[in-house]
């Protein structure tokens, strides 16, 4: 019976479980230094090594850092042992001095503890990762026999090989096909010797007409089939062997041309599917982005309400009239929704638009931008040809006029990070190529705002960064955009 490999965070449970270990005992070693005796016996020490337990195997789950771990070098492994450990820090310090419960040796205790986690950690990291290879060794790993076409030897083998990370015993070729070629086979491996040795050592134990002799007379744990694009998926043979216990695994490489580089196998209405999309996001990400979401939005919407009496002043006294502005947007698949915005504008703004969008010759543009907007409250020009900035000005410079979206990321029509949500007339003039950018849920930040904000202009270049967020996303990559965003706007860098 086939034993599925586990996927995700879920299958390092062992690192999970020595790492935390590993961070006990430099604390208990840590508390036995400081003070001494009764560790034990102290409900700080429990308080602490739970908290730390706890927020470290958060820390672990959320930055992935197990991902391809047998496959890390010492380097790339001190590298996420330092990352994951400052953030940890990080973390705990700020629930310290918000439990205003800080004890006067923990400074001390840190001191020992940090340093000692490091070490142990890594030694413990680098012997276990020693051992599992050791034991796939002696083990002798799953054999598998490798049955493909002699002309797409100098294709997959390499690929295979490439990505194998000692987990199987490749115990030969089958060489497939309707007039398969020993010959062509055999040439077409030698070519590959010099940059893969190992290649020689596995020998062609079969073609497509003896195969499943083959498989009779010899034990054989998995067969990797790889089915040509121009060949028909061989349906008997499959189930032959499959009949003989033997586990199949079938790579349909005519999808690769798909330009998706997220492609998984799903049941859809009771159909076996392999399901292409520009964008991945597993149902614990989800759930993970969303609590990011809803603590946000909650400290978010927290400030707002603090900064609308004194913001909301300043519009109303500037230009009277409403101080907040509604807008509907499209969000995530074409999804209409009303965003809130602190009004920055004069009231007419939005009839204004068009004349001035053909003034400044950007009539029909997918981005309006203009570097002195006079729709803007306050923003005038001088007599000496300079621009005076206004309450408006100064609102949206400080992206303070954002921050009512919190209100959207409570509700659930925008995130935290995503991309920014188009109006209504800009997504019907989207070429088919403009919508991939709304296939997630809009931001109230993003990999643009973060990479130029104002200062980019160009809406090919904001399509291929929102593209590039969407098919590379990762939490770790939010949370990143995050404190980008806070930097950005202290630093006031391309605003406009």
């Amino acid at each position: 019976m086939y034993k599925r490999k586990v996927r995700g965070w879920s299958q390092h449970t062992d690192f999970m479980f020595l790492d935390n270990l590993c961070a006990f005992v430099s604390l208990l070693t840590a508390f036995f230094l400081v003070e001494r005796e009764g560790v034990l016996t102290s409900p700080f020490f429990w308080r602490i090594a739970l908290e730390t337990m706890l927020v470290n195997l958060v820390v672990m789950i959320v930055m992935d850092t197990y991902h391809s771990v047998l496959h890390h070098t010492p380097w790339d492994e001190m590298v996420r042992l330092l990352s994951q450990t400052g953030n940890v820090v990080l973390i705990l310090l700020v629930f310290q001095l918000l439990s205003q419960n800080v004890g006067r040796d923990l400074p001390r205790i840190a001191l020992y503890a940090l340093p000692m986690y490091l070490l142990l950690c890594y030694f413990a990291r680098q012997t276990y990762k020693g051992f599992l290879k050791k034991k796939h060794h002696i083990l002798n790993r799953h054999s598998l026999l490798i049955a493909l076409e002699a002309s797409q030897i100098p294709t997959v083998v390499p690929r295979i090989l490439r990505s194998n990370y000692g987990t199987y015993r490749f115990i030969g070729f089958a060489i497939m096909g309707a007039d398969p070629s020993e010959e062509e086979a055999q040439q077409a491996l030698r070519e590959l010797w010099e940059q893969y040795p190992e290649v020689e050592t596995i020998p062609i134990v079969a073609t497509s007409a003896t195969l499943e002799q083959y498989l009779t007379n010899n034990w054989v744990d998995e067969v990797y089939l790889d089915v040509s694009p121009k060949a028909d998926l061989p349906v008997d043979l499959i189930n032959s062997l499959m009949r003989m216990g033997i586990t199949i695994h079938t790579a349909l490489t005519n999808l690769d041309d798909i330009e998706s580089r997220h492609k998984n196998v799903e049941w859809i209405c009771g159909h076996l599917t392999i399901t292409t999309s520009l964008g991945y996001i597993t149902g614990r990400d989800v759930l993970l982005k969303r609590l990011m979401d809803i603590a946000g939005g909650l400290v978010g919407s927290l400030i707002t309400l603090i900064l609308t009496p004194f913001v909301g002043l300043a519009i109303f006294v500037s230009d009277p009239g409403p101080i907040f502005f509604t807008q509907t947007r499209i969000g995530e698949n074409g999804k209409k929704f009303q965003m809130y915005k602190f009004r920055s504008m004069y009231m007419d703004a939005e009839a204004r638009k068009q004349q001035i969008a053909r003034e400044t010759g950007q009539e029909g543009e997918l981005m309006f931008k203009l570097e002195h907007d006079p729709r803007i409250i306050g923003q005038k020009q001088l007599p000496n040809g300079k621009w005076k900035k206004g309450v408006g000005g100064w609102i949206r410079d400080l992206s303070i006029d954002e921050f009512p979206q919190f209100f959207n990321v409570l509700k659930g029509d925008m995130s935290l990070v995503g991309t920014r949500p188009p109006t209504v007339d800009e997504w019907k003039r989207y070429e088919p190529f403009h919508r991939a950018r709304m296939s997630t849920r809009p931001g109230i930040t993003g990999l643009w705002q973060v990479s130029g904000r104002s200062k980019i202009r160009d809406f090919d270049t904001v399509v291929r960064l929102d593209r590039e967020y969407i098919e590379n996303w990762s939490l770790k990559r939010d949370i990143h955009i995050l404190f980008m965003t806070v930097w950005v706007v202290l630093t006031r860098k391309g605003a406009m």
